[in-house]
This record gives structure tokens, C-alpha cells and sequence, in this order.
């Protein structure tokens, strides 16, 4: 890597230089700098899809039957992110839950992957962030113009000011564009950042070993691993936030909208 440090090999790193050396892979992954680090985030990525359509479905086996343990810590889990999207967009949060929900799940899983020895983090690699980044956008803007209709979305672009929506268009879709960026780049930093010192701290602790004899000292990564566990869900907390944020904007300038119409027409609106 560029930055210079060595990253342990995951389990999969055999498996990589075996079809490097075959050129059994596309052109992308055969970069020197980056192609490995890609291939990892390919495999774990699958990994992690895999082991939450598991969970999923040991959960889910019994669920007219009195709750297991694993369903009630989803259940839970599932009450706190309605708590979660009902504080952020309102009543209508809970219906955005199987997009946010999974998206928070599928993070958090993405994250913890990577403090397993001999596994990395997927999330560590910006191709996988800006394709989180780009999905939540993508499905934002549909929940916008399912929201408001696509006048009223184009509406909330051209702003109030009929003489100033070509600026306040350009500004608006710039300010839409930025947001994919910021989600992706957040996270990126944040989880590269954590492998990163983990990496060295790992380092440190092989040299510790080595030069006491092969004598196994406290792990010095713990504190950092420790510390990574929390920001792992801290990392998905905010990304799943951000993105509520920018669901509750479109829908309450939607509800707004809806208000003064009620108003002007002095009847209420009924919603359905």
C-alpha cells in the first residue's frame, strides 16, 4: 500500500496470489497496490452477506412459537431502529425500516469483520463505502419522489423563489451530489483508519513476542480492538442517521407543503 504499512495476510490471501500468478482475474485486481485489498473485500463482502441471511433465517425459524434468544435480540434490535427512524423522519419512519434497517445491520456486520484475525473489513475499501453511498442516495431520492410526486420533488429543487430556481436548482442537485461522497468518504476514513492502527498495533505486538522469546505478553492491540468494536457500531449508527436525515428532509418539506395547502384551502388534510 502507499501508505507503507503492512497489513496482515487474510485467509484468502493464498487464494488471491494463486490466481494472480494463473491471470485468472480481471485486470482490476491484478494491481499491485490495490488488487489484493479489492479481492478481500469481494470475498468478505460475500461473506457477510452470507452469514446474515444465516442469522436471519435461524431467527426467523420458529417465529409462531414462544421466542428464542437470538429472535428476541433481533426483535429488540428491531424495536430500537423504529425508535431510531420514528426520531429522525416521524411517524412515517418505521415504513423506510427494511431499506435503513438492513443497511445499518449489513454496516455494522461489514465493520466487525475485520477485527477477526485473518478476516478484513470490506468497508475498508471505497469502492465498497461509494456503493453504499451511491445505493442509499439512489434509494433517498426514489423515497422523494414517492413522498412529494415528481413535481413536488422537482419543486423542492427550484426552491420558492420562481426568479432564482436555475441557481437554487444547480445548488440543490450539487448539494445531492456531495451527499453519496460524504456518507462513502466518512465511513471509508473511519473503518481504513481503525485496520490501519490495528495493522501496526499487531506489528508491535509480533516484535513484542519475538524478542521475549516466543512469551505471549498482553495483547497490545486489545485496547484499539476494544475501542474498534464501538466505533464499528458508531460507524453504522451514523451512516444509517445521516441517511434518516436526508429521508426526513424531502418529507418534511413534503409535509410543509401539504400543511399550507390546508391551510389555504382552510380544510384539513386527511392523510391515507
Amino acid at each position: 500500500m502507499s501508505s507503507g504499512i503492512q497489513h496482515p495476510p487474510s485467509y484468502f490471501t493464498g487464494l488471491y496470489n494463486h490466481f494472480k500468478e494463473a491471470k485468472e482475474l480481471p485486470a482490476w485486481l491484478l494491481n499491485e497496490q490495490w488488487g489484493g485489498i479489492w479481492f478481500d473485500a469481494l470475498v468478505f463482502t460475500a461473506i457477510t452477506i452470507a452469514v446474515i441471511i444465516i442469522f436471519t433465517l435461524i431467527s426467523v425459524r420458529r417465529m409462531n412459537k414462544v421466542p428464542g434468544k437470538l429472535q428476541s435480540i433481533f426483535e429488540v434490535g428491531v424495536e430500537l431502529l423504529n425508535g431510531l427512524l420514528t426520531a429522525f423522519i416521524g411517524p412515517e419512519g418505521p415504513k423506510y425500516l427494511p431499506f435503513l434497517g438492513s443497511i445499518f445491520i449489513y454496516i455494522l456486520f461489514m465493520n466487525l469483520m475485520g477485527l477477526i484475525p485473518g478476516m478484513k473489513s470490506p468497508t475498508m475499501t471505497l469502492s465498497t463505502t461509494f456503493a453504499l453511498g451511491i445505493s442509499t442516495f439512489l434509494y433517498v431520492q426514489a423515497a422523494g419522489i414517492r413522498a412529494q410526486g415528481l413535481g413536488g420533488y422537482l419543486k423542492h429543487f427550484a426552491g420558492e423563489v420562481l426568479w432564482l430556481a436555475p441557481l437554487m436548482f444547480v445548488i440543490h442537485i450539487m448539494g445531492e451530489l456531495v451527499k453519496p461522497c460524504s456518507l462513502s468518504l466518512r465511513l471509508f476514513g473511519n473503518i481504513f483508519g481503525e485496520d490501519n492502527v490495528i495493522a501496526v498495533l499487531t506489528s508491535m505486538s509480533d516484535g513484542i513476542m519475538t524478542s521475549l522469546g516466543g512469551v505471549v505478553p498482553i495483547p497490545v492491540q486489545f485496547p484499539m480492538a476494544a475501542f474498534a468494536v464501538f466505533t464499528s457500531f458508531l460507524q453504522a449508527f451514523i451512516f444509517t442517521a445521516l441517511a434518516c436525515i436526508y429521508i426526513a428532509t424531502l418529507s418534511e418539506h413534503h409535509e410543509e407543503h401539504e400543511t399550507g395547502a390546508s391551510h389555504d384551502s382552510g380544510h384539513p388534510v386527511h392523510g391515507h
